[in-house]
């Protein structure tokens, strides 16, 4: 077999996005709108690989290259992007994973220097990619069957729970709006930091990252954006940004403020995305993680996804893991502090009055 590896030419990069979805597993994080988003925020290089066989291509492999210290790093994607899913799409009939990867390794390392790479998918062997020395990490996400054109069965799915809150908030005349200016992005992420630190955490991820997704994603007509809002008018309680590749809804980021949780306004907000993506054709969403929350909406666990691990040397490996556990300990002592300063300012001012019962 006369397998090569290259970067993408000028017109298969024009073409990117037509070249990916000619694999079945095509995501939202394959395109061109996503890489670009991620290189624009500072996360790295963008590196569009094609593997051809006889000039005939059979895979292919978006990724960025990244300095972190004195290591060249490669990501599809790197821990930390906001991205659920990358790695390689390619045609089983015509390459194995062994082959794959295994051409991929070298060109990696001798082309660009790479001492570490990570790939995040469900499409690779287990036994080759260990046999290749890659350590597996299991990216648990919940994922849940969307209905086009049967709005009953879809409703039906809900737990009952979520079927209540939705009457709830359309009896409370609580608004939805599909957003489609940039103006949505600030106050969105405002919501985002709230939702941080209610967790004990600190938000992981700039407001930079968020506009330049929402600028990308809408370019492409990949974006769902949408906010709740109070019978008011003026008053924003909830907001979301979901992503749509083909048959596939994409949760990305979703929030609602504290002071207005009463109103139960996730409920409704994600019924009407799922009802929009559900009009486009989506037969399949994917919850982005993990969270019991997400079950309302009739998602299961789903395992199949693998974050593929592998170092030039042992040593960085350990680096990096030493490196993840840090950071997370310093999000929670600075989510714990910012909590903490919150309920003392809370405390020096007069309670909200509840506008609805719990």
């Amino acid at each position: 077999m006369n397998l090569e590896i290259r970067e993408a030419t000028a017109a298969e990069l024009n073409g990117w996005d037509a070249l990916v979805r000619r694999f079945p597993r095509c995501r939202v994080e394959h395109t061109r709108a996503w890489l670009e988003s991620l290189a624009a925020t500072g996360l790295g290089r963008t590196l569009y690989l094609v593997w051809t066989v006889d000039r005939e291509i059979v895979g292919c492999l978006p990724g960025l290259l990244k300095k972190a210290g004195p290591f060249r790093l490669f990501g599809s994607p790197l821990p930390g992007w906001q991205t659920g899913g990358m790695g390689p799409l390619f045609d089983p009939a015509r390459v194995t994973t062994g082959q794959l990867i295994g051409a991929l390794i070298p060109a990696l390392e001798q082309r660009y220097g790479v001492a570490h790479l990570e790939l995040l998918t469900s499409q690779l062997d287990t036994a080759a990619m260990a046999g290749l020395g890659f350590r597996a990490e299991e990216t648990p996400t919940y994922r849940a069957p969307l209905y086009p054109g049967d709005e009953a069965k879809q409703r039906q799915a809900l737990k009952e729970s979520a079927r209540r809150n939705i009457k709830r908030a359309h009896k409370l005349g609580l608004e939805v709006r599909f957003e489609t200016e940039e103006t949505f992005v600030e106050p969105h992420y405002e919501q985002l930091c709230d939702v941080y630190v209610r967790g004990g955490n600190t938000i992981s991820f700039s407001l930079e990252r968020v506009r330049e997704a929402f600028r990308h994603l809408k370019a492409a007509d990949a974006l769902l954006a949408a906010s709740v809002w109070l019978p008011d008018g003026t008053t924003m309680i909830a907001s979301a940004m979901f992503a749509i590749e083909g048959r596939e809804l994409l949760l990305w980021t979703w929030a609602h403020s504290t002071r207005y949780r009463w109103y139960r306004a996730t409920e409704l907000l994600t019924w009407s995305l799922m009802t929009r993506a559900r009009e486009r054709g989506c037969d399949t969403f994917d919850l982005m993680g993990l969270g019991e929350f997400k079950a309302k909406f009739g998602a299961t666990l789903d395992c199949t996804k693998t974050r593929w691990v592998r170092s030039r040397s042992p040593a960085i490996t350990r680096l990096r893991d030493i490196a993840g556990r840090a950071y997370a300990w310093q999000q929670k002592l600075r989510g714990k502090m910012s909590r903490t300063l919150r309920s003392l300012l809370d405390a020096s001012s007069p309670p909200e009055p509840r506008s609805v019962e719990e």
